[in-house]
């Protein structure tokens, strides 16, 4: 079904032709009259005030309706040149997006298949982990894509970190030196070393690089004539953008993460990518990804609001529920945020060569509006107020209370009168947490939506658990009031102190080793296991190793400060 008109769309915002920046801005001005000329025009008043106030100096755009580009534009400065269509700009980790499309790509073909172990790809392949000898024997594809394979985010060898960047080929050897977080397929995290082991795999079993198969299969088939992960190509480039970052006069060049962060693309080519993931695998007349494989990469079977190389976000306008599917990326001095809604048939990208909060908000009015003119002001899909809670036992209750740590947030639950409320760290207010369940709880986002928390029992050296249904914002439990005291070693003694971790060369973060309630802490995160003298696992599953030399955590060198 059609949900919005192709052809009143583009009476009001006029298809742009392509042929550079200026050509570009001269038709984006000619479009500005009518309802979707206007939010255009207001969201290039806004991208250029948000670039001057966060200090993003090069950006590009796309805005896509039913398979076509209706807006695409340069702003800033590119080196000596004025940023165009044709500007490339390092795309981060919206790379797992095409690094998902690859995988099924080679699916299709007969090459892979989703659910089989990797080893049968790799049989040497080996990973570490505390709660199983064979990891590797069940850890498929699927789970790679899905970040349900346990795997921590940074390797040892090439990192966002590293100054300098190795092969890809050592950089996903050194994942055997790593150890998962959690057992395979317990749970999502996100992790760029999955991806990076889903593209080397990629490349044993085609037969060429990864940035070959990329070539291959997705640019060279959907005219993406600029776009690439190979150095060699976009090193070279005269038309490309510097990532830039606070407190750094130069970033790396090349990441050495090439499935996970290592595409390069450019306004024109990322609107047809996104015409082909709106348009469900299909591109100008031609099905590129079989529809039961852009199925299962959109299916988010395994729970959560990350599917195969894309996140979900549910809303609903007016009385009709739109499901918007994004990928944003952000590092080496660059970032993006990549949108599309298959039912509305309308893509976004933003590429900007800072990652500041700002690039992320480049769009996101324009596509709220745009929704909302044409099927009703936004609503909450399930308002807090439908839901009948219960009154929480006792020691569920006492369960519950305690400090909570996340990939994106962190926090306090407390309990008044038997209510539960979610107190982040540092603010100075919190959120209720409504039970309507012992094991289920729910509470509202900043987006005024509701979503909902799964309360797990420790388990298998792993504290109590809350699963989100936003995947980012789960928590593990990190010690609480009731706690007894830890054994609170003596040779712990050597371990404390204040250390330093780089990134490219320079102090970037300051990390404090203390002891607290007879445990080790790292930054405030509870070392709650050791599983032999020195190695310690955090409550959020992270690895902290004192056993060598150099110590590390996360993978990420400790220095003494």
């Amino acid at each position: 079904m059609t949900i919005v008109d192709r052809r009143s769309f583009l009476s009001q915002a006029a298809v742009l032709p392509l042929a550079g920046a200026a050509a570009a801005s001269e038709s984006a001005e000619a479009a500005e009259s009518g309802q979707y000329g206007a939010l255009m025009a207001a969201e290039r008043i806004s991208i250029k005030h948000a670039m001057a106030d966060s200090g993003i100096g090069a950006a590009a755009i796309c805005l896509v309706h039913q398979g076509r580009p209706v807006w695409i534009e340069g702003f800033g400065m590119a080196a000596d040149r004025a940023v165009d269509p044709d500007t490339l700009f390092s795309i981060q980790s919206t790379s797992k997006s095409f690094a998902a499309v690859a995988v099924l790509l080679a699916v299709q073909d007969g090459l892979l298949d989703l659910d089989v172990p990797i080893t049968r790809y790799w049989p040497e392949f080996r990973v570490n982990s505390r709660f199983e000898a064979t990891p590797g024997d069940r850890i498929t594809l699927r789970l790679l894509l899905a970040n349900r394979a346990g795997f921590t985010h940074e390797a040892p060898i090439g990192n966002n970190y590293d100054p300098a960047a190795p092969n890809f080929a050592a950089h996903v050897r050194s994942i055997s030196d790593t150890w998962l977080r959690f057992p395979v397929g317990d749970r999502y995290r996100y992790s760029n070393l999955g991806y990076d082991l889903a593209g080397h795999i990629v490349e044993r079993v085609v037969g060429v690089s990864y940035a070959e198969w990329l070539r291959r299969r997705i640019f060279e088939p959907l005219g993406m004539r600029s776009s690439t992960a190979d150095p060699r190509v976009y090193l070279v480039a005269a038309n490309r953008a510097a990532g830039t970052h606070k407190g750094y006069d130069s970033i790396p060049l090349v990441t050495p993460l090439v499935a996970s962060g290592g595409v390069w693309s450019t306004a024109r080519d990322m609107a047809a990518y996104a015409a082909f993931l709106a348009g469900r695998g299909r591109w100008q007349g031609r099905q590129h990804l079989a529809p039961e494989l852009w199925a299962e990469m959109h299916s988010f079977a395994l729970g959560g609001d990350y599917g195969l190389g894309v996140m979900r976000s549910e809303r609903a306008y007016g009385k009709t529920p739109l499901r918007l599917l994004h990928h944003r990326g952000g590092g080496f001095g660059f970032g993006c945020n990549f949108v599309y809604c298959p039912e509305a048939e309308i893509g976004w990208a933003a590429l900007f060569n800072r990652p500041a909060l700002a690039g992320y908000r480049f769009g996101m009015d324009l596509i709220d509006k745009a929704l909302a003119g044409r099927f009703g002001p936004r609503t909450p899909r399930l308002p807090i107020t439908s839901l009948a809670p219960i009154q929480l036992p006792a020691d569920r209750v006492r369960a519950l209370r305690g400090h909570y740590v996340g990939r994106n947030v962190s926090g306090t639950i407390g309990a008044t009168d038997g209510k539960l409320q979610f107190r982040k760290d540092k603010a100075d207010s919190g959120e209720r947490l409504v039970a309507t369940a012992p094991d289920e709880y729910f509470a509202v986002n900043v987006e005024g939506e509701t979503v909902g928390y799964r309360y797990y029992p420790a388990r298998d050296d792993l504290p109590p658990h809350l699963e989100c249904w936003e995947g980012e914002a789960s928590l593990d439990y990190n010690g609480g009031p009731d706690d007894l005291l830890g054994p609170d070693r003596k040779e712990w003694q050597r371990y404390l102190g204040s250390y330093r971790v780089r990134q490219w060369g320079k102090p970037a973060m300051d990390v404090l080793v203390e002891r607290r309630h007879g445990y080790l802490e790292i930054n405030g995160v509870r070392l709650i296991a050791e599983t032999e003298s020195g190695l310690f696992f955090t409550s959020d599953g992270e690895a902290v190793d004192f056993r060598g030399p150099t110590a590390t955590w996360r993978n990420l060198v400790l220095e003494p400060s």
